[in-house]
């Protein structure tokens, strides 16, 4: 299983974002939310950045102390808190800037919420839904400019269908 999002749909509500913050941390907060809502304002578009569930996982793979691991049931990737160190090689890794480190300093990597994505759940427009193939991992990009490429490349779609 894996998240499929829908850029030309999201409308920036930020439903997915409290969703699973609150899902996880019993409050709502887009810091904690696994999925991230980018907004181009001056273009009045809005791109969800979410966990692709790559096989196989640079995050996981990159991980020095072994605190990322692919749940067998759902594929979703599990960060073990307490051997979490911060240091954000699976940030760094993430081919689609989807991996983040909470304000704590631990990461933040789609779950897949045990099977059942409250972000997907709770999405008006179904611009999140829960899929079910995965996909192999795409070449990386470094640094901090990984997040805008992507969403860029999402923006420029959506700009290019709506043929502004």
């Amino acid at each position: 299983m894996r998240l499929q999002t829908t850029p030309e749909r999201c409308t920036g509500c930020r439903s997915c974002e409290m969703a699973c913050s609150a899902k996880h941390f019993q409050m709502y907060s887009s810091e904690l939310s696994r999925i991230r809502i980018l907004k181009f304002e001056n273009d009045g578009v809005d791109v969800p950045v979410a966990c692709r569930q790559c096989v196989p996982a640079p995050c996981v793979n990159s991980c020095p102390v072994s605190a990322l691991h692919k749940d067998a049931k759902t594929g979703g990737t599990i960060t073990d808190a307490d051997l979490c160190t911060g240091c954000g090689a699976c940030v760094e890794a993430c081919p689609f800037a989807a991996a983040q480190l909470s304000p704590d300093g631990t990461a933040l990597i789609c779950d897949l919420c045990a099977g059942a994505p409250a972000c997907a759940q709770v999405c008006p427009v179904r611009a999140v839904v829960a899929a079910k193939e995965r996909r192999s991992a795409a070449p990386t990009l470094s640094g901090a400019q990984k997040r805008m490429a992507v969403a860029r490349e999402q923006k420029d779609k959506v700009m290019a269908k709506w043929q502004v």
